[in-house]
């Protein structure tokens, strides 16, 4: 944003030094920071190649894009990033962000004031001190020695250079801030091509149309772009993430016991641009099965936020007396930024002494609804679905038959909830489109920590009933699908080189379906819609997934994975499974119980054949459920002793499921 205070202070022509004279000129208040986009997490990026020649470090994401050929990577170093090459990667939607940004860059006014054309900067005649505003040489320009940039005391000050031809630097020459900044947003548009003279201290980002040449020791605090041709880069350094970093706000965050939920703070020490983290939980004394609920996901700061955060749940349980029990948290991954000293903290879980030990949390209506949404959806319950749900079963009064009809049905609802359906749901199809069965992924199914990871991101933001729910939803999606196609395992099994066709029906084929000749043809149609490879893909593959096809053969198989994932909170062949039989056991019923040609995408047909299976009846009696939550490990349920209503002693043998719960 234009900086307006120093539009005022600097109005009036700069004092000539003692033995230097400098030229005032005229700031120029219409100056903006033109978009990154994609590019914000680039240090450098080249069309055809990018060379490194000696030790040189790069901080920041390095990328070639049509291009691919990367040399000198070791010894040259990349921080803070990765490599990406070619224009289905990362590296082709930077370019593209980044020919955006220099189209910016050359459209913003010049005054003739601010017009150098003949001048030199840093040097008598010519320029030595500049204020905020554009600048513009209509052929070349060069820098001999010291420049300086006055901005005023103000980090976001900006400059902008626009260069018709070549930008050249002379040997030790400068250009440094005022206020001895990083130069934050200045911008050098270059006409055709840039060469960075040895040893150069450089301020900004040079986006130049041909090439850029950083010769022996020259150093920069901003990105180089070379749209068109080749960056060479010889024994230098690119600082374009900054030093700071993203970090816990405190070594330590405190949460009750009980179904509730604790805000956790991510802090930044530099606001600007765009940067991500990724974030985790990991059982320390605490147990993400039975005191809190996993997380995993990404945080973003936009260009200008400093803070942000995510939420953690507890769960209640009635193992006393625990005292303080601790979960671990971790960032990771970071883009645009890096990860500061404080890239771990301490969760605390106060116990809740109050709890009897014979009790049963799960069996308290209010626990049993506001479980449902951690485990399920991810969030801690809004007040309006909590009294909906909870009237449900307190409507049966003491009615043990009807309370127990009411659980079930309350619990199947939640996976066949819209907000379920069109989350976790719908990334599993995305991964049973894409991966086959084998060792990573037995069955071809997400695993229970990716599944939850994945979910936990469609889900942000999104209330079912709430103001703009939709909004958020469809924006989750768009964001996912574009995403998923840039996974490296995913393109490993449709690469980049697939024609339309041959990328749909495979998709289709990996999804267990014959697709009717209309959702073919919708799948091809979104394909085509697409502006680029990557939303081709994107677009297609979300087609595919949404097909009512896919959607009803996935729906078993999802349901019972997520009996598993939900209420049991591990992967199906963990302990004390060891095996996929109970899995197995499980989806064949489910199978038994649904009728040919049946529409699950009707929520009453879906509902119908959950029941018919009794699944949900099944695992909310289960001993290893119940004992998540401590106290006893029986209810008021139908079926005697047998906590498997309706399956044989053999089959529980076999499941291993009633065995004792191991915490």
């Amino acid at each position: 944003m234009t900086n307006h205070r120093n539009k005022y202070v600097y109005a009036s022509v700069l004092a000539i030094t003692l033995f230097f004279f400098a030229v005032s000129a005229q700031p120029a208040s219409a100056q903006s920071v033109p978009p990154l986009g994609a590019a914000q997490s680039f240090a450098a990026l080249a069309g055809t190649a990018i060379t490194a020649t000696g030790s040189a470090v790069i901080s920041g994401n390095v990328g070639v894009s049509p291009g691919s050929a990367v040399t000198g990577f070791p010894p040259a170093v990349v921080q803070n990033g990765q490599i990406y090459t070619g224009a289905a990667s990362l590296a082709g939607q930077a370019q593209s962000s980044a020919l955006t940004a220099y189209n910016n860059l050359k459209g913003q006014a010049c005054s003739s004031a601010n017009n150098l054309t003949g001048k030199i900067l840093g040097q008598t005649p010519g320029f030595l001190t500049l204020v905020p505003g554009v600048y513009c040489f209509d052929t070349s320009a060069q820098l001999n020695q010291i420049l300086t940039l006055d901005d005023g005391g103000d980090p976001n000050a900006i400059f902008i250079f626009q260069i018709g031809t070549t930008l050249t630097t002379a040997s030790s020459s400068q250009v440094v801030m005022s206020s001895g900044g990083r130069g934050t947003n200045v911008y050098w548009q270059i006409g055709t091509s840039a060469t960075i003279g040895t040893s150069t201290t450089f301020r900004g980002h040079i986006i130049a149309d041909t090439s850029i040449t950083l010769t022996t020791s020259a150093t920069t605090t901003g990105r180089v772009f070379a749209l068109n041709g080749a960056a060479t880069i010889d024994s230098t350094a690119v600082d374009a993430v900054p030093v700071g970093g993203i970090e816990f706000s405190a070594a330590n965050f405190n949460m009750n016991e009980g179904c509730g939920e604790t805000t956790i703070t991510v802090k930044r020490s530099d606001s600007n641009g765009v940067a991500t983290v990724d974030y985790s939980t990991s059982d320390s004394t605490a147990l993400q099965r039975t005191d809190y609920t996993l997380a995993t996901g990404t945080v973003t700061f936009a260009n200008g936020e400093s803070t942000k955060t995510f939420v953690l749940l507890a769960t209640k349980d009635a193992y006393n007396v625990e005292g303080m029990q601790s979960a671990d948290l971790a960032l990771s991954n970071p883009t645009g930024a890096t990860v500061g000293s404080q890239g771990t903290a301490t969760l605390s879980i106060i116990d809740d002494t109050s709890v009897p030990t014979n009790s049963q949390p799960i069996d308290e209506v209010g626990t049993f609804v506001c479980q449902h949404y951690h485990d399920f959806l991810n969030r801690q319950s809004d007040s309006n679905g909590q009294a909906f749900w909870t009237n449900q079963i307190s409507s049966c009064g003491n009615d043990a038959a009807c309370i127990d009809e009411k659980r079930n049905n309350v619990s199947a609802a939640f996976f066949i909830s819209i907000e379920f359906q069109n989350t976790g749901y719908f990334a599993f199809r995305f991964y049973r489109a894409s991966f086959p069965d084998n060792a990573q992924r037995p069955r071809g199914v997400p695993r229970y920590v990716e599944l939850h990871r994945d979910g936990q991101k469609l889900q942000q933001n999104v209330v079912v009933g709430q103001p703009n729910w939709e909004a958020f939803l469809e924006q989750n999606k768009l964001g996912f699908a574009l995403d998923w196609v840039a996974r490296a395992d995913f393109i490993t099994e449709y690469p980049t080189t697939m024609t339309r066709d041959e990328y749909i029906d495979k998709l289709f084929l990996r999804s267990f379906v014959t697709p009717t000749a209309q959702e073919h043809n919708l799948a091809l149609f979104a394909y085509d819609s697409g502006f680029s490879v990557k939303e081709k893909r994107a677009k297609g593959i979300r087609s595919v997934v949404d097909t009512g096809s896919v959607y009803n053969a996935q729906y078993n198989p999802a349901f019972v994975l997520m009996q598993y994932y939900g209420y049991l909170r591990r992967n199906p062949d963990s302990a004390p499974d060891g095996t996929f039989a109970g899995y197995d056991f499980w989806l064949t019923k489910m199978n038994q119980f649904s009728q040919p040609g049946e529409d699950v995408t009707d929520a009453n047909v879906a509902l119908a054949r959950v029941k018919r299976a009794e699944m949900v009846k099944a695992f909310l009696v289960a001993g290893e459920y119940r004992q998540r939550f401590g106290g006893s490990p029986t209810g008021n349920q139908p079926g005697g002793s047998s906590e498997w209503p309706g399956v044989s002693d053999s089959s529980l043998q076999t499941l291993n499921l009633a065995g004792s719960f191991r915490r």
